[in-house]
């Protein structure tokens, strides 16, 4: 029976994605040390109704070649809670069918890493490199309104830039301190540190 460990990781979107993949290599240098797992895989889902359509086949083709067989798989589900504020905040997702069906599928665990309302205010915590990066007084601050998505619109606009969700976001996304946003968030993401990294995690409380 092997004892290695599969972690497979879905995003909602490519902007989601973009933003793991840095906090993935944030925690692996930060730690100085070799992860806990042993290999990584990590897919944008396309869309929270994927998570409902689509996951499990996907699951099942991700992991069926021969040499998974006998590993452990984990899966982390990372997706925006303001999907749920839709219309009579009927959530479009039930996470426990998920979990049940993947779990069916031969994960043994399920983790859910979930932005309190969208990940643009995930991003929005830096909000300082966000204005160096597009070149804005600090000033401008003061009249952001609405939510992470809008605010992020209004600032792109005003540094005559286009803002679209899961679109060349590299650029910026790897401008932000993700150490920063880890310590403000750490209730969040010390659940992938200590599946990364072990019981130590990654010591952002310190």
């Amino acid at each position: 029976m092997s004892n290695k460990t599969l972690v497979c990781i879905y995003t909602e979107g490519a902007t989601d994605k973009v933003f793991y993949d840095i906090l993935i290599e944030h925690i692996r240098e930060k730690s100085n040390k070799k992860f806990n797992v042993d290999e990584i895989k990590k897919y944008n889902i396309a869309g929270i109704g994927n998570f409902k359509t689509k996951l499990i086949n996907k699951f099942n083709r991700e992991t069926k070649a021969s040499k998974y067989k006998n590993y452990k798989k984990i899966v982390v589900l990372c997706y925006d809670k303001d999907v749920f504020e839709l219309i009579n905040q009927t959530p479009p997702v039930d996470w426990k069918i998920v979990e049940r069906e993947l779990k069916a599928s031969g994960a043994s665990k399920v983790i859910h890493l979930v932005a309190e309302k969208s990940i643009e205010d995930i991003f929005l915590l830096d909000i300082d490199n966000i204005l160096k990066f597009l070149k804005l007084s600090k000033n401008i601050s003061k009249k952001l309104s609405g939510n992470g998505f809008e605010k992020l619109r209004f600032l792109y606009k005003k540094a005559n830039k286009i803002y679209v969700k899961g679109t060349k976001v590299e650029e910026f996304v790897y401008k932000l301190d993700i150490d920063k946003i880890c310590k403000a968030k750490c209730q969040i993401y010390c659940q992938l540190c200590y599946l990364l990294l072990g019981e130590r995690g990654c010591n952002n409380n310190e």
